[in-house]
């Protein structure tokens, strides 16, 4: 009896050693980072969807501000968007995650969202509550596409947010370049093309014009993903973000370039 006592008492005192497990980013960081780019972009999405994600990510951010139609009439438009780009893990303990166009659309649909246009990109700059500078490094051979390096630099913004004296969920930009919707989706020269911009400087100007120079299955550390909801409400009536990107007169509202578009969505 006293044998088993003292073996029982053993497991009470160590068994919190014994099941500890890391969690959160680390943890996921550890589980992707020998994976080749198809099975690490499904276990990105199987991450996401499952619901391993910082708490900040599980709510919307409202932006407000005013536009023209392409007659000049002039709209009072609210979005919602998520506080930072889209993460696995906890507030405690996250890894930002770039990953491919295909992937970032399968877990848009899911939350009945979608991607930023450049315009919106620009506003979630100009209203977000902490603004940081770039930080980017030298490229060399393709270091900057590995598991690694993405890591290192999830924790180097980290760093620079809490250095700001802010804390994981504040309302950022200016970390990373966004995959965004743009009439580009329609090049048919570049079917299976990225489109990629932002990467604000603290000037306001962002280091990555508009482009779509990468194929869909480029990714390094500067890519993010940040989520738009598919409510919006314009003038006070709900609409579909997507539909209006589609709109001869509303699109100006949401989008910078002349024409509406015809794709607002990767396929995947």
């Amino acid at each position: 009896m006293r044998l088993l006592l003292s073996f029982l008492l053993t497991i009470s005192a160590f068994g919190g050693l014994f099941s500890q497990r890391p969690s959160g980013g680390s943890l996921f960081y550890e589980q992707i980072r020998l994976l080749d780019l198809k099975e690490r972009e499904e276990a990105i999405v199987n991450e996401i969807i499952s619901g391993n994600i910082p708490d900040f990510l599980k709510e919307w951010r409202e932006i407000e501000f005013s536009g023209r139609d392409t007659s000049g009439n002039l709209h009072f438009v609210t979005i919602y968007v998520k506080a930072d780009y889209l993460a696995a893990g906890s507030a405690d303990d996250y890894f930002t995650l770039p990953m491919t166009p295909q992937s970032a659309q399968k877990i848009a649909d899911h939350f009945n969202a979608s991607l930023p246009t450049s315009r919106v990109v620009d506003l979630i700059y100009e209203k977000s509550e902490l603004k940081l500078e770039p930080f980017n490094f030298i490229p060399r051979g393709n270091r900057n596409e590995t598991p690694d390096l993405i890591y290192d630099h999830s924790k180097i913004v980290q760093a620079q947010i809490k250095a700001s004296g802010r804390t994981p969920g504040v309302f950022v930009a200016g970390t990373k370049k966004d995959i965004v919707l743009s009439s580009k989706l329609s090049d048919t020269k570049r079917a299976h093309h990225v489109t990629i911009y932002g990467w604000h400087r603290l000037t306001g100007v962002p280091i990555q014009p508009v482009t779509n120079i990468h194929i869909d299955t480029y990714v390094d550390y500067s890519h993010g993903v940040r989520l738009v909801s598919n409510k919006i409400l314009i003038d006070g009536k709900e609409y579909d973000y997507r539909l209006i990107l589609k709109d001869s007169m509303l699109h100006s509202l949401l989008n910078s370039e002349k024409y509406p578009l015809s794709v607002t969505s990767y396929n995947y």
